[in-house]
């Protein structure tokens, strides 16, 4: 049910937002412009943050924070599934005689007991008790209710109705103990957020409240400007350590006004924190599209990515599996589980945002403060696998695989980290050990040199514990002591201060390079395919060696690439087998971000979706209910790459085999932009998980190719099971 409401959500935000946009507008898209930008290593180092939602649905408390939105619209379920409008009509009588905004003046008592009781203190001493590094409240949400001194809502503000800079005294509270400060600006939302087509014979139709219930669906320049001059004052006001953006600044809305745009937010942003003392660099999270790795910090919602990501990035989730903001009937996770969840985060280079819902008088709930303090013991015991950490060559091995918003794992699933200098392999568990020992199946004898190992020891805070330790043909034995009941790790240590030993990785696997140019790969004889990202700026080639710079496998011809994109490049390669060493030379402003060898596959067989070879973005295989597994989880700009694909004299045809509402994807040759075979999907299956086969005529293709299925809908619930070639 959890997916199907938020599939709902999703279409509902998409449908207002594209009815905002059908107005046309006197001006294209801007161009966009070149920024440069470093991710600052105290993020990098920081990993573990504290994300705070507390506002005026903090007062009904039901539901989620999405309380004003949900309580004008019949028939409706949030995200937890629960009915909104029916509980505010039998709670209050309904919208026509309580209005959102009726709920402000018991905000204002209790925003003002926040302050009375010193909450802002509390507060920061318990996320310091947590382990965060910084703090993000979100300064304004969809509602458009500023906790901060606004001269832009200038009637719906915390200082204008209770004399009470929240922003302001947080941000005291919180830099004083060291921690870094961000603010979060959801404004973005509101155009939409008050549904005025249902909210008719209530408070959204009287003019006298515009200022909070925004217009009513369009995407003006009006709004555009608005939200504009929120994110300045907040930058100029609070000079914030980092800014958070929720969904739709991706809209193309935002950047259409050359006064007002997205991408000169960011821009001023960065300047103004040059001119800031002490100021050692910032962060701006964004979503989706509207930015690029390159420039900003991509946010993964209630999610993680499957593997190391090359640049910083970050996961945000929340301590309730139903809400943001605090309700009465929240379904609390444990602090156990936000502990696996930032381990496994960490090791592919992330940092885990975790919010939390304060009550409408500012206390948090004693369930949350529980999860709070069992994080913050742990990392106090194991933080130096965490903090200031690196993503080693691989982030680890496992029997599960995370989905979505579940982090449940198990002693069998490890995670690596590493110093900074690369002295020092953290290896954690992310579950209760079996017979107290580890076994790490990728630190075997025949992948990895465990003779320059000096000690493995067990983490307790500044102290070592050296315990036994083993390496087999099949796995690096660890043996740990009596009482480790949960997560736990370790320290490896390499003689004379050594840095670790080179992993021998499958030549099979998508490997992240991370800068590196020269990787030990083991080759089983069927690898005769190449396939690379490659990202930077401008024409050139990568020469791809092995073993040493007299044996080229390959010579990528790079077309033009643009600052922020990334080129998928495949070609043909002589089978190999056994170990050998790969090296990369790229032309000077190309890099390689990441690389696999494969096998090419015969289009005479059914090619299974869930066996692409490298994809980009959300796109990942799950299980299906028509039978083994499916791609899903599409957003815009999605695609998966089957490396190479032989056609043989020709093919004329294609079956599909997929389930979805009406959206639907290309099928390309030889690159994500690339010649489209056919357009899939388009009807409406019945659901995501109702498949249909469809068949489709394509233009003869013959010959050995490379293949991508791109998703070009902002969001979509198309699922695809396999492919026939006729």
């Amino acid at each position: 049910m959890k997916r199907i409401a938020c599939l709902l959500l999703a279409v509902l935000m998409i449908a207002v937002c594209f009815t905002g946009c059908r107005k046309k507008e006197e001006t294209a898209v801007l161009e966009v412009p070149d920024i440069n930008y470093e991710v600052p290593e105290w993020y990098r180092d920081a990993k573990f943050g504290i994300f705070i939602h507390y506002g005026v649905y903090s007062v009904p408390a039901y539901g989620d924070e999405w309380y004003g939105h949900w309580m004008y619209i019949p028939d409706s379920a949030t995200y937890g599934d629960d009915d909104i409008y029916t509980y505010h009509k039998e709670t209050y009588g309904g919208a026509e005689k309580t209005g959102y905004k009726d709920f402000i003046p018991d905000f204002i008592k209790g925003i003002t007991a926040w302050e009375k009781d010193g909450e802002a203190e509390k507060w920061a001493e318990l996320f310091e008790k947590a382990g965060a590094k910084y703090v993000v409240p979100v300064g304004i949400h969809h509602d458009s209710y500023a906790l901060y001194n606004s001269d832009i809502q200038k009637t719906y503000n915390s200082v204008a109705g209770a004399g009470i800079d929240y922003i302001g005294e947080l941000k005291d509270s919180v830099t004083k103990r060291g921690m870094k400060f961000g603010v979060s600006n959801h404004f973005a939302e509101n155009d939409w957020f008050f549904d005025e087509t249902n909210g008719k014979g209530t408070d959204l139709e009287n003019p006298d409240y515009a200022e909070l219930y925004g217009t009513g669906g369009e995407k003006t320049k009006e709004h555009v400007e608005k939200w504009y001059g929120i994110s300045m004052e907040i930058i100029n006001k609070y000079q914030p350590d980092l800014i958070y953006y929720d969904f739709d600044l991706e809209n193309d809305a935002f950047n259409r006004y050359e006064d007002a745009n997205r991408y000169l937010m960011l821009q001023n942003y960065y300047d103004a924190a040059k001119q800031w003392n002490g100021c050692d660099g910032v962060v701006c999270n964004y979503k989706h599209s509207a930015f690029t790795q390159d420039i900003a910090v991509l946010d993964k919602e209630r999610e993680a990515l499957g593997t190391i990501n090359p640049i910083a990035w970050q996961t945000d989730t929340s301590v309730g599996a139903k809400s943001w903001g605090y309700i009465t009937n929240e379904e609390y996770r444990s602090g156990e589980e936000f502990i696996t969840a930032l381990i496994d985060i960490v090791s592919k280079n992330g940092n885990l945002l975790l919010n939390v819902g304060p009550k409408a008088d500012g206390t948090i709930h004693d369930e949350t403060q529980k999860i709070l303090e069992t994080i913050g013991a742990w990392l106090s015991t194991y933080g130096d696998a965490i903090y200031a950490t690196r993503p080693w060559t691989v982030y680890g091995e496992g029997e599960t695989e995370n989905s979505g918003d579940s982090y449940q794992y198990t002693g069998k699933d490890i995670r690596f980290t590493k110093s900074k200098d690369s002295k020092h392999l953290y290896i954690s568990a992310l579950g209760k050990p079996e017979k107290n020992k580890i076994f790490v199946t990728a630190l075997n004898k025949k992948r990895w040199d465990a003779d320059k190992i000096e000690n493995i020891s067990l983490i307790n805070g500044s102290k070592r514990t050296a315990i036994d330790w083993k390496q087999t043909d099949s796995a690096l034995e660890i043996s740990l002591p009596d009482g480790i009941s949960g997560a736990c790790a370790v320290d490896v240590t390499f003689c004379d201060g050594g840095k670790i030993p080179e992993l021998l990785l499958p030549a099979s696997d998508v490997i992240q390079t991370g800068g590196d140019t020269e990787f030990l790969l083991d080759f089983s004889k069927e690898e005769n395919r190449f396939i690379a990202e490659i990202s930077g700026e401008g024409a050139g080639n990568v020469k791809v060696y092995s073993d040493s710079e007299d044996k080229a496998l390959c010579d990528i011809d790079a077309a033009e690439v643009k600052p922020g994109e990334k080129r998928f490049v495949t070609l043909d390669i002589p089978a190999a087998d056994g170990a050998h060493r790969i090296s990369f030379k790229a032309s000077d402003g190309l890099t390689v971000d990441r690389f696999k060898f494969c096998k090419t596959v015969s289009a005479d067989k059914r090619i299974e979706a869930e066996t692409f070879d490298i994809s980009r973005g959300n796109v990942r295989a799950e299980a299906c209910s028509d039978g083994g597994e499916n791609l899903g989880y599409v957003s815009e700009g999605d695609c998966v790459c089957f490396a190479g694909v032989d056609f043989g004299k020709g093919k004329t045809k294609l079956s599909v085999r997929l389930a979805g509402s009406g959206q639907s994807c290309n099928i390309r040759l030889d690159s994500p932009d690339g010649e489209v075979l056919c357009k899939v999907g388009g009807t409406d299956t019945g659901g995501w998980d109702k498949y249909q086969t469809f068949d489709y005529d394509i233009p003869k293709t013959a010959g050995v190719h490379s293949l991508y299925i791109t998703y070009d809908n902002e969001w979509s619930d198309l699922n695809i099971s396999w492919l026939d070639f006729l």
